[in-house]
């Protein structure tokens, strides 16, 4: 983790280690994630201007909240404290300012695209033991979402999930272990990891969303969807751990987009 804001992951030499080092980048990764940002942000601009329903994202909401009840405001909130975080990290990282050329996009995207398979396989082999467990209104408990919504809200979910739950709490649990009770090496990264990946887990089931848990019927249906959701963050911590948000942002939104894509294709219960 420590390498994500030092940029130091050794000196081995060659273009391989040359891309590992520009891709993990703090600014190369909010480059990289702008497009999912925009499309974001003006795709809830675009939905939200006709719909009843004002749709957005939870780690959105829940970044501008909290900035709001400190007594900041304004549009944009967690885009605008996006933007800051990253030119914070950035200074601090002793990384050039430099443009890594699109060869390295390239490759990004790539990337991201291969490492959303794992996750998207678990998915799908959770939604097959779902069809026979009673869902008890949890996963499909509210509207359906129209499809383009679903695009929307996926890239939005790639982005913000991971920066709020891995970069925001996943990196300041570590410090805090690190320089409030003294732990070193990868277990404070074991611990935050698994403490963020439950939070990010339960996210998903607070009160007043579709997937609400009010009863103990509720809680029983939604153990599946929430031990792969853990499962998720765990394995989405550690792609941010070992290449950078970037890579673990673009994975995020790819496997939510693959997802959406195939429900529209095959619509059935979904464990994301």
């Amino acid at each position: 983790m420590d390498a994500l804001l030092t940029g130091d992951k050794g000196s081995p030499p060659g273009a391989y280690h040359g891309y590992l080092e520009a891709s993990s980048a703090p600014m190369t990764c909010f480059f990289f994630t702008l497009p999912l940002f925009l499309v974001y942000h003006g795709g809830l601009w675009w939905i939200n201007g006709f719909s009843d329903v004002r749709w957005a994202n939870a780690a959105d909401i829940a970044i501008a909240g909290t900035l709001g009840r400190l007594g900041i405001a304004g549009p944009l909130l967690s885009f605008l404290f996006v933007i800051v975080a990253f030119l914070v990290i950035q200074s601090f990282s002793g990384k050039p300012w430099r443009w890594p050329g699109m060869a390295t996009y390239f490759l990004m995207v790539v990337e991201s695209c291969v490492f959303s398979l794992p996750v998207f396989m678990l998915s799908r082999l959770v939604a097959r033991i779902l069809d026979s467990v009673p869902l008890s209104g949890v996963n499909g408990g509210g509207a359906a979402i129209p499809w383009q919504t679903s695009m929307i809200l996926s890239c939005g979910a790639g982005v913000y999930e991971e920066f709020l739950f891995r970069l925001v709490l996943m990196g300041g649990m570590a410090l805090v272990l690190d320089k409030v009770f003294g732990v070193r090496g990868a277990f404070k990264y074991v611990v935050a990891a698994i403490i963020q990946a439950l939070l990010f887990s339960s996210s998903h089931h607070l009160p007043g969303g579709p997937e609400a848990i009010r009863s103990v019927a509720d809680m029983r249906s939604a153990l599946p969807v929430f031990a792969f959701r853990t499962v998720a963050g765990l394995y989405f911590a550690f792609l941010y751990i070992e290449r950078g948000f970037g890579i673990a942002a673009g994975a995020h939104a790819v496997y939510d987009l693959l997802v959406v894509g195939l429900d529209m294709l095959a619509p059935g219960v979904d464990a994301t």
